[in-house]
């Protein structure tokens, strides 16, 4: 089987991934850590001081005979990022509120766009909200094997706690030449 076969699924299932996480190591804030500055002085409330909390997770995705790792990054509210690898780096994707960026690295193969366009292209209908709600579920692992087995996929999921850290990077360059995805 040729690389290229064996990446689909395994993007496939790791995108899934980045739907579909649960938590159970620390509790996760519904909303973004605002502190609110007080001058002695004046004895004012300043303008809300925004702290954005950052978390990341490893996976491993085994599908068709295959494995790959990889790991998630999430920044609260503003950025999912997803990468994973097989001794090189496979594929890379990353979500914001208003678009989705995937790259197949393997198969220099991109897809760039909003998320009605990520339906018109995989046919799977997500939103940035709803994709941040089920990595933080506790449940997460249970819709997981439900949105797998809906496809048609034959996979196995190793999901480790997420943590959260202090700050993230997330890398998302691609070349000028690639096909679409």
């Amino acid at each position: 089987m040729s690389i290229a076969r064996c990446l689909l699924p395994l993007l496939a299932v790791s995108l899934l991934v980045v739907g579909c996480r649960s938590h159970k190591e620390v509790s996760k804030p519904t909303k973004p850590n605002v502190t609110e500055a007080v001058n002695p002085a004046t004895d004012t409330v300043a303008a809300p001081i925004y702290t954005p909390h950052y978390y990341t997770a490893n996976f491993t995705v085994s599908a068709d005979g295959y494995s790959a790792s990889g790991q998630l990054r999430i920044q609260s509210d503003s950025i999912i990022w997803l990468s994973a690898s097989k001794v090189i780096e496979l594929a890379r994707a990353c979500f914001t509120p208003d678009s989705a960026i995937i790259y197949a690295r393997v198969m220099g193969r991109a897809f760039q766009g909003s998320y009605i366009d990520l339906y018109k292209r995989f046919h799977y209908r997500t939103t940035f909200d709803e994709l941040y709600r089920l990595i933080m579920s506790d449940n997460a692992e249970t819709q997981l094997a439900t949105i797998i087995s809906t496809l048609g996929l034959e996979a196995t999921v190793r999901l480790d706690p997420i943590k959260e850290v202090n700050h993230l990077s997330f890398p998302m360059s691609i070349p000028d030449k690639v096909n679409p995805l």
